[in-house]
């Protein structure tokens, strides 16, 4: 228990630190203030760099990290938040509604999730409300599944059989017999969903929608930095090191 607190302390510590990118970086991530520096090595006033367009590439990564991690979290939420939505509405909706919901979560299945993105982001005005969502909706129809598998079982469990036989209230099943076991389980299913909308969010910024090119989030950086790949790997290396390390630490959370 203790080193679990410890390992999500450490985890959320680091998480917070990058995420302060999006508010603070050393130098402006989007000022060409160093363009006589440009594709240059570490220094002690640059250590990361500096790209091809000038930037300081340290302040680039760190906004970078911190816009991903912001916008892969709330399209994750709305995902899960949406899939909850359905599963109530399927629950009560009625056999026809129920119906509907499941054609529908099917078809997003069949549908493969960077299609998704793409279509959402072509029909809407390119930038990150728009990647937000296309990375939500993408999201939905593994979280509606498997939030209806974890309720699924839990609902059939003796406990709640037993707090449902002594006349327990809907809300008191939830909130004391069904809540305390299924948020570990809900934790769990929101990890996978933040790391596939992280990663449909570099791809989407990867191939270019992000509607300003130079727009600080990893996806872009590895496509930015993809120019210079045999003259310059570092400018691929760190930002593909900084998804990496966002992922891995997204799953240690306890």
């Amino acid at each position: 228990m203790r080193e679990g607190r410890w390992i999500n302390g450490v985890v959320l510590g680091a998480l917070a630190a990058l995420l302060l990118g999006t508010l603070w970086t050393p130098y402006d991530p989007y000022e060409q203030a160093f363009f006589d520096l440009r594709i240059s090595g570490s220094s002690g006033a640059h250590w990361l760099g500096v790209d091809r367009l000038g930037q300081d590439y340290l302040s680039r990564i760190w906004r970078g990290a911190g816009n991903s991690i912001l916008f892969a979290f709330l399209g994750s939420a709305a995902a899960l938040l949406v899939s909850a939505l359905l599963l109530g509405l399927e629950r009560l909706g009625g056999a026809a509604v129920g119906k509907s919901v499941r054609g529908l979560v099917s078809f997003g299945i069949a549908m493969p999730a960077i299609f998704v993105g793409l279509l959402v982001v072509t029909f809407m005005e390119r930038g990150a409300a728009a990647l937000t969502i296309a990375i939500g909706v993408a999201g939905v129809p593994f979280g509606f599944r498997q939030l209806r598998v974890l309720w699924s079982e839990l609902n059939a469990t003796a406990y709640v059989e037993a707090s449902r036989a002594v006349g327990g209230s809907v809300w008191h099943r939830f909130w004391f017999t069904i809540w305390p076991n299924l948020w570990p389980q809900l934790l769990g299913l929101w990890k996978l969903v933040f790391a596939f909308a992280l990663l449909e969010l570099s791809a989407l910024t990867f191939l270019g929608l992000a509607g300003d090119p130079n727009w600080a989030e990893l996806g872009t950086l590895l496509r930015e930095g993809q120019k210079l790949l045999l003259n310059s790997p570092a400018f691929v290396i760190w930002p593909g090191v900084a998804l990496c390390s966002v992922l891995g630490m997204v799953q240690l959370l306890r």
